[in-house]
Protein backbone atom coordinates (compact mmCIF):
# COMPACT_ATOMS: atom_id res chain seq x y z
CA UNK A 1 0.00 0.00 0.00
CA UNK A 2 2.83 2.40 0.89
CA UNK A 3 4.43 2.01 -2.57
CA UNK A 4 1.11 2.50 -4.37
CA UNK A 5 0.30 5.54 -2.25
CA UNK A 6 3.71 7.07 -3.03
CA UNK A 7 3.18 6.45 -6.75
CA UNK A 8 -0.32 7.96 -6.61
CA UNK A 9 0.90 11.08 -4.84
CA UNK A 10 3.89 11.37 -7.21
CA UNK A 11 1.62 11.07 -10.23
CA UNK A 12 -0.69 13.70 -8.79
CA UNK A 13 2.29 15.96 -8.02
CA UNK A 14 3.65 15.48 -11.54
CA UNK A 15 0.26 16.34 -13.00
CA UNK A 16 0.18 19.47 -10.86
CA UNK A 17 3.67 20.45 -12.03
CA UNK A 18 2.78 19.91 -15.71
CA UNK A 19 -0.42 21.94 -15.38
CA UNK A 20 1.41 24.63 -13.43
CA UNK A 21 4.17 24.77 -16.06
CA UNK A 22 1.72 24.95 -18.97
CA UNK A 23 -0.39 27.62 -17.32
CA UNK A 24 2.73 29.52 -16.28
CA UNK A 25 4.13 29.46 -19.80
CA UNK A 26 0.84 30.70 -21.25
CA UNK A 27 0.53 33.54 -18.76
CA UNK A 28 4.20 34.42 -19.09
CA UNK A 29 4.09 34.56 -22.91
CA UNK A 30 0.93 36.64 -22.87
CA UNK A 31 2.50 39.03 -20.42
CA UNK A 32 5.71 39.35 -22.45
CA UNK A 33 3.75 40.04 -25.66
CA UNK A 34 1.66 42.71 -23.93
CA UNK A 35 4.79 44.26 -22.50
CA UNK A 36 6.51 44.18 -25.91
CA UNK A 37 3.48 45.80 -27.55
CA UNK A 38 3.36 48.65 -25.03
CA UNK A 39 7.10 49.19 -25.34
CA UNK A 40 6.92 49.23 -29.14
CA UNK A 41 4.07 51.75 -29.08
CA UNK A 42 5.92 54.03 -26.67
CA UNK A 43 8.99 53.98 -28.93
CA UNK A 44 6.87 54.59 -32.03
CA UNK A 45 5.22 57.64 -30.46
CA UNK A 46 8.61 59.05 -29.42
CA UNK A 47 10.04 58.59 -32.93
CA UNK A 48 6.90 60.15 -34.47
CA UNK A 49 7.56 63.35 -32.49
CA UNK A 50 11.13 63.80 -33.79
CA UNK A 51 11.61 66.89 -36.09
CA UNK A 52 13.76 64.92 -38.53
CA UNK A 53 10.89 62.49 -39.10
CA UNK A 54 8.35 65.28 -39.67
CA UNK A 55 10.66 67.16 -42.06
CA UNK A 56 11.42 64.04 -44.09
CA UNK A 57 7.76 63.09 -44.43
CA UNK A 58 6.82 66.65 -45.33
CA UNK A 59 9.51 66.71 -48.03
CA UNK A 60 8.47 63.31 -49.40
CA UNK A 61 10.18 60.29 -50.86
CA UNK A 62 13.21 61.12 -53.04
CA UNK A 63 13.85 64.51 -51.45
CA UNK A 64 17.18 65.20 -49.73
CA UNK A 65 15.42 65.25 -46.33
CA UNK A 66 13.67 61.97 -47.16
CA UNK A 67 16.90 60.33 -48.21
CA UNK A 68 18.64 61.50 -45.02
CA UNK A 69 16.00 59.94 -42.80
CA UNK A 70 17.06 56.30 -43.38
CA UNK A 71 20.61 56.66 -41.96
CA UNK A 72 19.26 58.67 -39.03
CA UNK A 73 16.62 56.04 -38.15
CA UNK A 74 19.14 53.21 -38.65
CA UNK A 75 21.48 54.85 -36.15
CA UNK A 76 18.61 55.36 -33.74
CA UNK A 77 17.39 51.73 -34.19
CA UNK A 78 20.80 50.31 -33.22
CA UNK A 79 20.54 52.09 -29.86
CA UNK A 80 17.28 50.22 -28.97
CA UNK A 81 16.39 46.56 -28.45
CA UNK A 82 13.62 46.68 -31.07
CA UNK A 83 13.92 44.40 -34.08
CA UNK A 84 12.87 47.13 -36.51
CA UNK A 85 11.83 50.76 -36.90
CA UNK A 86 10.00 51.61 -40.10
CA UNK A 87 8.81 55.07 -41.24
CA UNK A 88 6.27 55.40 -44.07
CA UNK A 89 4.32 58.16 -45.75
CA UNK A 90 0.57 58.32 -46.26
CA UNK A 91 0.91 56.08 -49.30
CA UNK A 92 2.69 53.50 -47.06
CA UNK A 93 5.99 53.93 -48.92
CA UNK A 94 8.97 53.26 -46.70
CA UNK A 95 11.37 56.12 -45.95
CA UNK A 96 13.29 54.11 -43.29
CA UNK A 97 13.78 50.37 -42.91
CA UNK A 98 16.44 48.06 -41.36
CA UNK A 99 17.08 46.62 -44.84
CA UNK A 100 18.02 49.37 -47.35
CA UNK A 101 16.85 47.39 -50.37
CA UNK A 102 13.27 47.68 -49.14
CA UNK A 103 13.23 51.49 -49.01
CA UNK A 104 10.53 53.02 -51.18
CA UNK A 105 8.48 49.84 -51.18
CA UNK A 106 5.03 49.45 -49.65
CA UNK A 107 4.66 48.58 -45.96
CA UNK A 108 3.05 45.16 -45.20
CA UNK A 109 0.78 43.84 -42.44
CA UNK A 110 -2.57 45.24 -43.45
CA UNK A 111 -3.06 47.21 -40.21
CA UNK A 112 -1.72 50.63 -41.22
CA UNK A 113 -4.91 52.25 -42.54
CA UNK A 114 -6.26 52.81 -39.02
CA UNK A 115 -3.05 54.60 -38.09
CA UNK A 116 -3.45 56.98 -41.04
CA UNK A 117 -6.77 58.04 -39.51
CA UNK A 118 -4.85 59.33 -36.49
CA UNK A 119 -5.02 56.38 -34.10
CA UNK A 120 -2.05 54.69 -32.43
CA UNK A 121 -2.34 50.88 -32.30
CA UNK A 122 -0.69 47.70 -31.01
CA UNK A 123 -0.97 44.68 -33.30
CA UNK A 124 0.49 41.31 -34.17
CA UNK A 125 0.89 40.62 -37.86
CA UNK A 126 3.10 39.13 -40.57
CA UNK A 127 5.45 41.70 -42.05
CA UNK A 128 8.36 41.66 -44.46
CA UNK A 129 10.72 40.60 -41.65
CA UNK A 130 8.37 37.97 -40.21
CA UNK A 131 5.62 37.71 -37.62
CA UNK A 132 5.97 40.42 -34.98
CA UNK A 133 4.41 42.39 -32.16
CA UNK A 134 4.42 46.05 -33.09
CA UNK A 135 3.27 49.45 -32.11
CA UNK A 136 2.29 52.06 -34.72
CA UNK A 137 1.85 55.79 -34.21
CA UNK A 138 0.80 58.51 -36.70
CA UNK A 139 3.15 61.40 -37.59
CA UNK A 140 1.39 64.78 -37.55
CA UNK A 141 2.46 68.07 -39.13
CA UNK A 142 2.14 71.44 -37.45
CA UNK A 143 -1.50 71.62 -38.45
CA UNK A 144 -2.32 68.25 -36.92
CA UNK A 145 -2.67 66.48 -40.23
CA UNK A 146 -1.42 62.93 -40.66
CA UNK A 147 1.62 62.95 -42.95
CA UNK A 148 2.90 59.44 -42.25
CA UNK A 149 3.41 56.75 -39.63
CA UNK A 150 6.10 55.06 -37.53
CA UNK A 151 6.11 51.29 -36.87
CA UNK A 152 8.33 49.77 -34.13
CA UNK A 153 8.25 46.02 -33.57
CA UNK A 154 9.66 42.91 -31.93
CA UNK A 155 9.86 39.74 -34.00
CA UNK A 156 8.27 36.55 -32.70
CA UNK A 157 11.64 34.86 -32.12
CA UNK A 158 12.71 37.71 -29.86
CA UNK A 159 9.52 37.42 -27.82
CA UNK A 160 9.97 33.67 -27.49
CA UNK A 161 13.57 34.16 -26.41
CA UNK A 162 12.46 36.52 -23.64
CA UNK A 163 9.77 34.03 -22.56
CA UNK A 164 12.28 31.19 -22.43
CA UNK A 165 14.71 33.24 -20.38
CA UNK A 166 12.09 34.19 -17.84
CA UNK A 167 10.73 30.65 -17.77
CA UNK A 168 14.17 29.34 -16.83
CA UNK A 169 14.03 31.64 -13.82
CA UNK A 170 10.88 29.80 -12.69
CA UNK A 171 12.32 26.34 -13.29
CA UNK A 172 13.84 26.01 -9.77
CA UNK A 173 10.44 26.84 -8.28
CA UNK A 174 8.78 24.15 -10.41
CA UNK A 175 11.41 21.60 -9.40
CA UNK A 176 11.03 22.61 -5.75
CA UNK A 177 7.27 22.04 -5.98
CA UNK A 178 7.87 18.60 -7.44
CA UNK A 179 10.42 17.79 -4.72
CA UNK A 180 7.95 18.88 -2.05
CA UNK A 181 5.41 16.56 -3.66
CA UNK A 182 7.84 13.64 -3.44
CA UNK A 183 8.67 14.30 0.20
CA UNK A 184 5.00 14.84 1.03
CA UNK A 185 4.05 11.56 -0.60
CA UNK A 186 6.61 9.68 1.48
CA UNK A 187 5.46 11.40 4.69
CA UNK A 188 1.76 10.84 3.93
CA UNK A 189 2.38 7.18 3.11
CA UNK A 190 4.13 6.58 6.42
CA UNK A 191 1.47 8.48 8.37
CA UNK A 192 -1.36 6.56 6.71
CA UNK A 193 0.35 3.24 7.29
CA UNK A 194 0.94 4.11 10.95
CA UNK A 195 -2.70 5.18 11.34
CA UNK A 196 -3.80 1.85 9.86
CA UNK A 197 -1.42 -0.09 12.13
CA UNK A 198 0.54 -1.29 9.11
CA UNK A 199 -2.47 -2.99 7.52
CA UNK A 200 -3.07 -3.04 3.80
CA UNK A 201 -6.47 -1.88 2.43
CA UNK A 202 -7.46 -5.37 1.28
CA UNK A 203 -6.53 -6.73 4.71
CA UNK A 204 -8.68 -4.08 6.41
CA UNK A 205 -11.60 -4.91 4.12
CA UNK A 206 -11.24 -8.63 4.84
CA UNK A 207 -10.99 -8.15 8.61
CA UNK A 208 -13.96 -5.77 8.60
CA UNK A 209 -16.06 -8.33 6.72
CA UNK A 210 -14.95 -11.10 9.08
CA UNK A 211 -15.73 -9.03 12.17
CA UNK A 212 -19.14 -8.05 10.81
CA UNK A 213 -19.95 -11.70 10.19
CA UNK A 214 -18.68 -12.72 13.63
CA UNK A 215 -20.61 -9.94 15.39
CA UNK A 216 -23.82 -10.92 13.64
CA UNK A 217 -23.46 -14.59 14.67
CA UNK A 218 -22.92 -14.10 18.41
CA UNK A 219 -25.93 -14.39 20.70
CA UNK A 220 -25.06 -11.28 22.72
CA UNK A 221 -26.01 -7.77 21.68
CA UNK A 222 -22.93 -5.63 21.05
CA UNK A 223 -22.80 -1.83 20.76
CA UNK A 224 -19.73 0.37 20.25
CA UNK A 225 -19.97 4.01 21.39
CA UNK A 226 -17.74 7.06 21.22
CA UNK A 227 -16.93 8.99 24.39
CA UNK A 228 -19.94 11.27 23.86
CA UNK A 229 -22.31 8.30 23.83
CA UNK A 230 -23.11 8.20 20.10
CA UNK A 231 -23.53 4.76 18.57
CA UNK A 232 -20.73 3.89 16.15
CA UNK A 233 -21.60 0.29 15.41
CA UNK A 234 -23.89 -2.49 16.57
CA UNK A 235 -24.55 -6.08 15.63
CA UNK A 236 -27.80 -7.65 14.48
CA UNK A 237 -28.60 -9.12 17.91
CA UNK A 238 -28.31 -5.70 19.59
CA UNK A 239 -30.66 -4.14 17.06
CA UNK A 240 -33.17 -6.96 17.58
CA UNK A 241 -33.09 -6.64 21.37
CA UNK A 242 -33.35 -2.84 21.37
CA UNK A 243 -35.82 -2.57 18.49
CA UNK A 244 -33.77 -0.36 16.16
CA UNK A 245 -32.86 -0.64 12.48
CA UNK A 246 -29.54 -0.33 10.66
CA UNK A 247 -30.61 2.98 9.09
CA UNK A 248 -31.24 4.46 12.55
CA UNK A 249 -27.90 3.31 13.94
CA UNK A 250 -25.73 6.29 13.00
CA UNK A 251 -28.19 8.80 14.53
CA UNK A 252 -28.68 7.00 17.85
CA UNK A 253 -27.36 8.09 21.22
CA UNK A 254 -27.03 5.89 24.28
CA UNK A 255 -29.97 7.83 25.78
CA UNK A 256 -32.14 6.45 22.97
CA UNK A 257 -31.21 2.86 23.88
CA UNK A 258 -30.97 3.08 27.68
CA UNK A 259 -32.80 6.26 28.73
CA UNK A 260 -32.54 5.71 32.49
CA UNK A 261 -29.01 4.30 32.56
CA UNK A 262 -27.12 6.45 30.01
CA UNK A 263 -25.52 8.68 32.65
CA UNK A 264 -24.42 5.70 34.70
CA UNK A 265 -22.99 3.82 31.71
CA UNK A 266 -21.00 6.86 30.51
CA UNK A 267 -19.52 7.55 33.95
CA UNK A 268 -15.95 6.36 34.64
CA UNK A 269 -15.69 4.72 31.22
CA UNK A 270 -12.16 3.50 31.97
CA UNK A 271 -13.59 1.12 34.56
CA UNK A 272 -14.94 -2.32 33.76
CA UNK A 273 -18.55 -3.26 34.56
CA UNK A 274 -19.58 -6.91 34.77
CA UNK A 275 -23.04 -8.42 35.03
CA UNK A 276 -25.02 -5.21 35.56
CA UNK A 277 -28.72 -6.01 35.46
CA UNK A 278 -30.98 -3.33 34.05
CA UNK A 279 -34.39 -2.89 32.45
CA UNK A 280 -34.63 -1.49 28.91
CA UNK A 281 -36.77 -1.94 25.79
CA UNK A 282 -39.39 -3.75 27.88
CA UNK A 283 -37.05 -6.49 29.08
CA UNK A 284 -34.40 -7.26 31.65
CA UNK A 285 -30.84 -7.30 30.36
CA UNK A 286 -27.50 -8.34 31.81
CA UNK A 287 -24.85 -5.88 30.61
CA UNK A 288 -21.06 -5.80 30.49
CA UNK A 289 -18.97 -2.71 29.74
CA UNK A 290 -15.38 -2.43 28.55
CA UNK A 291 -13.33 0.64 27.58
CA UNK A 292 -12.29 0.77 23.94
CA UNK A 293 -8.59 1.66 23.83
CA UNK A 294 -6.60 2.77 20.79
CA UNK A 295 -2.88 3.21 21.32
CA UNK A 296 -3.32 3.17 25.09
CA UNK A 297 -5.94 5.94 25.04
CA UNK A 298 -9.64 5.37 25.73
CA UNK A 299 -11.49 6.26 22.52
CA UNK A 300 -14.90 4.82 23.25
CA UNK A 301 -17.06 2.32 25.14
CA UNK A 302 -17.92 -1.26 24.27
CA UNK A 303 -21.21 -2.69 25.61
CA UNK A 304 -22.40 -6.28 25.41
CA UNK A 305 -25.68 -7.53 26.82
CA UNK A 306 -28.09 -10.45 26.77
CA UNK A 307 -31.64 -10.95 28.01
CA UNK A 308 -31.70 -11.81 31.68
CA UNK A 309 -33.77 -14.92 31.14
CA UNK A 310 -31.09 -16.42 28.84
CA UNK A 311 -28.51 -16.32 31.60
CA UNK A 312 -30.89 -16.72 34.52
CA UNK A 313 -30.39 -20.47 34.88
CA UNK A 314 -26.60 -20.27 34.92
CA UNK A 315 -26.73 -17.17 37.11
CA UNK A 316 -28.97 -18.91 39.63
CA UNK A 317 -26.66 -21.90 39.79
CA UNK A 318 -23.66 -19.64 40.23
CA UNK A 319 -25.44 -17.57 42.87
CA UNK A 320 -26.36 -20.70 44.79
CA UNK A 321 -22.79 -21.98 44.65
CA UNK A 322 -21.42 -18.61 45.75
CA UNK A 323 -23.97 -18.37 48.56
CA UNK A 324 -23.13 -21.89 49.70
CA UNK A 325 -19.40 -21.11 49.57
CA UNK A 326 -19.94 -17.91 51.53
CA UNK A 327 -22.01 -19.79 54.09
CA UNK A 328 -19.30 -22.42 54.47
CA UNK A 329 -16.63 -19.74 54.83
CA UNK A 330 -18.58 -17.88 57.48
CA UNK A 331 -19.45 -21.03 59.36
CA UNK A 332 -15.87 -22.28 59.16
CA UNK A 333 -14.58 -19.03 60.59
CA UNK A 334 -17.29 -18.92 63.24
CA UNK A 335 -16.96 -22.54 64.30
CA UNK A 336 -13.19 -22.28 64.33
CA UNK A 337 -13.50 -19.62 67.00
CA UNK A 338 -16.06 -21.70 68.88
CA UNK A 339 -13.86 -24.80 68.76
CA UNK A 340 -10.89 -22.86 70.08
CA UNK A 341 -13.04 -21.61 72.94
CA UNK A 342 -14.37 -25.11 73.65
CA UNK A 343 -10.85 -26.51 73.61
CA UNK A 344 -9.69 -23.93 76.10
CA UNK A 345 -12.67 -24.57 78.43
CA UNK A 346 -12.06 -28.33 78.36
CA UNK A 347 -8.34 -27.85 79.08
CA UNK A 348 -9.26 -25.70 82.07
CA UNK A 349 -11.71 -28.34 83.29
CA UNK A 350 -14.70 -26.01 82.85
CA UNK A 351 -16.85 -28.76 81.47
CA UNK A 352 -20.13 -27.14 82.51
CA UNK A 353 -19.25 -23.95 80.63
CA UNK A 354 -18.29 -25.97 77.57
CA UNK A 355 -21.61 -27.81 77.60
CA UNK A 356 -23.43 -24.51 78.08
CA UNK A 357 -21.61 -22.94 75.10
CA UNK A 358 -22.50 -25.89 72.89
CA UNK A 359 -26.14 -25.60 73.91
CA UNK A 360 -26.29 -21.86 73.25
CA UNK A 361 -24.71 -22.23 69.82
CA UNK A 362 -26.97 -25.07 68.81
CA UNK A 363 -29.99 -23.32 70.23
CA UNK A 364 -29.32 -20.01 68.39
CA UNK A 365 -28.70 -21.63 65.03
CA UNK A 366 -31.56 -24.08 65.40
CA UNK A 367 -33.89 -21.30 66.51
CA UNK A 368 -33.19 -19.40 63.30
CA UNK A 369 -33.66 -22.53 61.18
CA UNK A 370 -36.94 -23.34 62.96
CA UNK A 371 -38.15 -19.74 62.57
CA UNK A 372 -37.49 -19.83 58.81
CA UNK A 373 -39.11 -23.24 58.36
CA UNK A 374 -42.17 -22.15 60.31
CA UNK A 375 -42.57 -18.79 58.53
CA UNK A 376 -42.05 -19.87 54.94
CA UNK A 377 -42.23 -23.05 52.94
CA UNK A 378 -39.98 -21.68 50.19
CA UNK A 379 -36.49 -23.28 50.42
CA UNK A 380 -35.00 -20.62 48.13
CA UNK A 381 -36.19 -17.80 50.36
CA UNK A 382 -35.25 -19.67 53.55
CA UNK A 383 -31.75 -20.37 52.19
CA UNK A 384 -31.30 -16.69 51.34
CA UNK A 385 -32.30 -15.54 54.81
CA UNK A 386 -30.14 -18.18 56.51
CA UNK A 387 -27.14 -17.08 54.47
CA UNK A 388 -27.74 -13.42 55.37
CA UNK A 389 -28.09 -14.45 59.02
CA UNK A 390 -24.57 -15.91 59.02
CA UNK A 391 -23.19 -12.94 57.07
CA UNK A 392 -24.65 -10.48 59.57
CA UNK A 393 -23.40 -12.55 62.48
CA UNK A 394 -19.85 -12.50 61.10
CA UNK A 395 -19.96 -8.69 60.84
CA UNK A 396 -21.28 -8.25 64.37
CA UNK A 397 -24.83 -7.40 63.33
CA UNK A 398 -27.83 -9.05 64.97
CA UNK A 399 -30.10 -10.47 62.25
CA UNK A 400 -33.67 -11.35 63.10
CA UNK A 401 -36.79 -12.44 61.31
CA UNK A 402 -39.88 -10.98 62.95
CA UNK A 403 -42.01 -13.57 64.72
CA UNK A 404 -45.15 -12.42 62.92
CA UNK A 405 -43.56 -13.13 59.53
CA UNK A 406 -45.43 -15.71 57.49
CA UNK A 407 -45.64 -16.77 53.86
CA UNK A 408 -48.39 -19.34 53.51
CA UNK A 409 -48.98 -20.01 49.81
CA UNK A 410 -46.25 -20.83 47.33
CA UNK A 411 -45.17 -17.96 45.08
CA UNK A 412 -44.54 -18.35 41.33
CA UNK A 413 -41.00 -19.33 40.37
CA UNK A 414 -40.46 -16.18 38.28
CA UNK A 415 -41.43 -13.98 41.22
CA UNK A 416 -39.17 -15.90 43.65
CA UNK A 417 -36.14 -15.55 41.40
CA UNK A 418 -36.50 -11.78 41.29
CA UNK A 419 -37.47 -11.64 44.92
CA UNK A 420 -34.13 -13.19 45.85
CA UNK A 421 -32.35 -10.31 44.07
CA UNK A 422 -34.61 -7.70 45.67
CA UNK A 423 -34.26 -8.99 49.24
CA UNK A 424 -30.59 -9.84 48.79
CA UNK A 425 -29.72 -6.25 47.84
CA UNK A 426 -31.91 -4.69 50.54
CA UNK A 427 -30.53 -6.96 53.29
CA UNK A 428 -26.92 -6.40 52.19
CA UNK A 429 -27.45 -2.64 52.34
CA UNK A 430 -29.14 -2.94 55.74
CA UNK A 431 -26.27 -5.03 57.19
CA UNK A 432 -23.73 -2.50 55.91
CA UNK A 433 -25.72 0.46 57.28
CA UNK A 434 -26.12 -1.18 60.69
CA UNK A 435 -22.44 -2.15 60.83
CA UNK A 436 -21.14 1.37 60.20
CA UNK A 437 -23.88 3.10 62.20
CA UNK A 438 -23.35 4.56 65.66
CA UNK A 439 -26.27 2.79 67.34
CA UNK A 440 -25.48 -0.29 69.38
CA UNK A 441 -26.28 -3.07 69.20
CA UNK A 442 -26.28 -3.14 65.40
CA UNK A 443 -29.48 -4.79 64.22
CA UNK A 444 -31.29 -5.81 61.04
CA UNK A 445 -34.86 -7.01 61.04
CA UNK A 446 -36.79 -8.67 58.21
CA UNK A 447 -40.56 -8.97 58.18
CA UNK A 448 -42.70 -10.55 55.51
CA UNK A 449 -46.36 -11.37 55.10
CA UNK A 450 -48.90 -12.24 52.44
CA UNK A 451 -52.26 -10.55 52.21
CA UNK A 452 -54.43 -12.30 49.67
CA UNK A 453 -52.92 -11.69 46.26
CA UNK A 454 -50.07 -9.52 47.55
CA UNK A 455 -46.73 -10.15 49.29
CA UNK A 456 -45.18 -7.63 51.66
CA UNK A 457 -41.50 -7.55 52.66
CA UNK A 458 -40.00 -5.15 55.13
CA UNK A 459 -36.24 -4.67 55.76
CA UNK A 460 -35.07 -2.25 58.46
CA UNK A 461 -31.76 -1.46 60.14
CA UNK A 462 -30.32 0.47 63.06
CA UNK A 463 -28.03 2.63 60.92
CA UNK A 464 -27.98 6.38 60.51
CA UNK A 465 -31.06 6.47 58.28
CA UNK A 466 -31.51 8.37 55.02
CA UNK A 467 -31.37 12.12 54.57
CA UNK A 468 -34.47 13.57 52.98
CA UNK A 469 -32.50 15.41 50.31
CA UNK A 470 -30.98 12.11 49.13
CA UNK A 471 -34.26 10.29 48.56
CA UNK A 472 -34.72 11.49 44.95
CA UNK A 473 -31.22 10.38 43.96
CA UNK A 474 -31.36 7.13 45.93
CA UNK A 475 -32.51 4.90 43.07
CA UNK A 476 -30.40 6.37 40.27
CA UNK A 477 -27.94 3.83 38.82
CA UNK A 478 -25.00 6.18 39.41
CA UNK A 479 -25.81 6.89 43.07
CA UNK A 480 -23.97 5.18 45.91
CA UNK A 481 -22.99 5.99 49.47
CA UNK A 482 -20.23 3.36 49.30
CA UNK A 483 -16.86 3.42 47.60
CA UNK A 484 -15.92 1.04 44.83
CA UNK A 485 -16.42 1.09 41.11
CA UNK A 486 -19.45 -1.19 40.92
CA UNK A 487 -21.45 0.20 43.81
CA UNK A 488 -24.50 2.27 42.99
CA UNK A 489 -26.36 -0.42 41.06
CA UNK A 490 -28.12 -2.42 43.82
CA UNK A 491 -30.96 -0.06 44.76
CA UNK A 492 -31.51 0.88 41.14
CA UNK A 493 -31.82 -2.83 40.35
CA UNK A 494 -34.23 -3.28 43.25
CA UNK A 495 -36.47 -0.54 41.91
CA UNK A 496 -36.24 -1.98 38.39
CA UNK A 497 -37.31 -5.45 39.53
CA UNK A 498 -40.10 -4.10 41.71
CA UNK A 499 -41.45 -2.05 38.80
CA UNK A 500 -41.17 -5.05 36.47
CA UNK A 501 -43.23 -7.10 38.94
CA UNK A 502 -45.86 -4.31 39.10
CA UNK A 503 -45.04 -3.66 42.74
CA UNK A 504 -44.20 -0.60 44.81
CA UNK A 505 -41.26 0.33 47.00
CA UNK A 506 -41.46 2.67 49.99
CA UNK A 507 -38.71 4.20 52.13
CA UNK A 508 -39.31 5.44 55.68
CA UNK A 509 -37.72 5.83 59.11
CA UNK A 510 -37.35 2.47 60.87
CA UNK A 511 -38.33 1.68 64.46
CA UNK A 512 -34.71 0.54 64.94
CA UNK A 513 -33.56 4.07 64.15
CA UNK A 514 -32.25 3.61 60.61
CA UNK A 515 -34.00 3.17 57.27
CA UNK A 516 -36.88 0.90 56.39
CA UNK A 517 -37.57 -0.39 52.89
CA UNK A 518 -41.01 -1.88 52.28
CA UNK A 519 -41.79 -3.86 49.12
CA UNK A 520 -45.35 -4.61 47.95
CA UNK A 521 -45.64 -7.23 45.20
CA UNK A 522 -48.63 -8.86 43.49
CA UNK A 523 -48.39 -12.62 43.76
CA UNK A 524 -49.01 -13.06 40.03
CA UNK A 525 -48.15 -10.05 37.78
CA UNK A 526 -50.44 -9.75 34.77
CA UNK A 527 -47.92 -8.21 32.35
CA UNK A 528 -46.82 -10.89 29.93
CA UNK A 529 -43.40 -9.25 29.62
CA UNK A 530 -42.65 -10.15 33.22
CA UNK A 531 -42.72 -13.89 32.69
CA UNK A 532 -39.34 -15.62 32.73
Amino acid sequence: METRLVLWVLAFSLLQVVLFAALGQYLLERGVREEAGRKALDMAQVVAELPQVRQALAAGVGSPAGDALAPFISHLWRQTDADFIVVGDTRLRRLAHPQPDRLGKTMQGGDSQEVLTGNAIISEAQGSLGFSVRGKAPVLDAGGNVIGLVSVGFLNRSVESIVAGRYLQWLPVVLAVFLVGILSSLWIARRVRAALFGWQPHEIARVFAEQSAMLDTVRSGIVALDLDGWVQRSNRRARELLGVTTSQESALHLRDLFPDQAGFLLRDVEQVLDGVELYAAGQELVLFRRPLRVGGTVRGVFLSFRPQDEVAHVSRQLAQVEAFAELLRVQTHDYSNKLNTLGALIQMGAYDKAVELIGLESQGHQAMVNRLLDSTGEPLLAGLLLGKYHKAKEQGVAFEVAEESVLDAAAPKALLERLVSILGNLIDNAIEAARVGSRQPARVRVTFDDLGDHLIFDVEDSGEGLHRERLEALFRPDYSSKSGRQHGVGLYLVKTYVSALQGTLEVAQADLGGARFTVYLPRRPTDEDNRS
